[in-house]
């Protein structure tokens, strides 16, 4: 989140510099006055390109007014832009506009009601494409059958599958920790936003929002390694470092990921990655589409 904020902020420093220089040969030494949050609001157009289409045309019809748009998952300092927006029901975007007179902050809404142009395959292979959302529980079948659900090893060692120190369905971890529950599961769905709902065996929910990244490190992509999951205000099943039982950070590498396979893994504080000496340690969490 902090590299986008860096990003929005750069590109509206570089607007402001372009106004500034397409005004230069006015004789006024004052940089002239803002133009009314509700004078810009009233020029911007904000629609699907079908009624509640995820396909939305994004124009700037503000004479003399730059700007830029944050439209959830991206940005775009075009006049007139198409993108894909990926979460059903009332979204909000913010034009980040620059006039003469500095900077003005404007939201605009639209209501997306089907999800009818595809996505990134891989927004799909998380949260799938309904309001529902798709559900991911323990991963408990493999080739070898020796790898478990939930356990640690060397961290990025293993390229292939988690085959390290690990624990099943079934199996107790910690004191009193919890245990490898097949009742248990995480749901992603993208029907508000990004949200991920933590289901426990008890029938409690924990509901809270996810951040998915596409691409990784050089190094991490070379082992064959998909992107990044962050969490938030929710958990994945037993959300703890493996060896020394603290919570999770909620933040995680994705080592696998197709659409009926997904492991995570989180590198313990100051681990090295693809340490020859396996002192880096890292927990892996194994899933299946449910």
């Amino acid at each position: 989140m902090k590299t986008k904020n860096i990003f929005i902020f750069g590109a509206l420093a570089c607007s402001m510099g372009i106004l500034t220089a397409c005004d230069a040969h006015v004789d006024d030494d004052t940089l002239g006055s803002l133009v009314p949050a509700e004078v810009i609001a009233a020029n911007l157009e904000v629609r699907g390109i079908t009624p509640g289409s995820n396909k939305v045309i994004l124009k700037n019809n503000n004479m003399n007014v730059g700007g830029m748009w944050d439209y959830l998952v991206g940005v775009t300092t075009a006049q007139c832009d198409t993108v894909l927006i990926p979460f059903l029901g009332e979204q909000t975007l913010t034009f980040y506009a620059t006039c003469a007179g500095g900077q003005v902050q404007v939201q605009k809404t639209v209501k997306i009601e089907q999800i009818d142009h595809p996505l990134d395959p891989a927004w799909e292979m998380l949260a799938g494409t309904t309001a529902e959302g798709k559900s991911w529980t323990w991963n408990d079948v493999y080739p070898d059958g020796s790898w478990g659900c939930y356990g640690a090893g060397g961290y990025g060692w293993s390229n292939v599958g988690p085959n390290w120190d690990c624990i099943g369905i079934g199996d107790t971890y910690g004191d009193g920790k919890g245990s490898v529950d097949v009742n248990e599961y995480i749901t992603f769905d993208l029907n508000g936003g990004a949200n991920a709902t933590f289901h426990k065996a008890d029938g409690t929910v924990v509901k809270g929002s996810f951040v998915f990244t596409i691409g990784t490190t050089s190094e991490k992509a070379a082992q064959g390694w998909f992107g990044t999951l962050e969490l938030h205000d929710t958990n994945l099943p037993l959300p703890y470092n493996y060896y020394g039982q603290t919570a999770s950070s909620g933040k995680y590498d994705i080592a696998v990921f197709t659409d009926g396979e997904l492991i995570l893994i989180e590198p313990d504080p100051g681990a090295l990655f693809c340490d020859p000496a396996w002192a880096s340690c890292s927990t892996h969490w194994c899933f299946k589409a449910k």
